[in-house]
């Protein structure tokens, strides 16, 4: 089961359904004013590592020092 988002097209209200992932394109009815005409929308979401740190991302982000395709480890640089 997922969490969908949806709007509908007669009164513009938007609302989330929990269904199954075949049914997620299949029509539903709005809460709000009862109309079967809605759409899926696209839903945006945030996603948190735990244990991540500023720190912890800093080191990923610096440049490797060195030549060649892999940083000169392998001696091809």
């Amino acid at each position: 089961m997922a969490l969908y988002e949806y709007k509908c097209a007669e009164c513009e209200e938007r609302f989330e359904l929990m269904r199954p992932m075949s049914a997620a394109d299949d029509p539903a009815e709005c809460p709000e004013c009862g109309s079967g005409e809605s759409m899926r929308v696209i839903s945006s979401f945030a996603s948190i590592t735990p244990g991540a740190s500023a720190e912890g991302n800093a080191a990923m982000q610096q440049p490797r020092m060195g030549g060649g395709c892999c940083g000169g480890a392998c001696g091809c640089g």
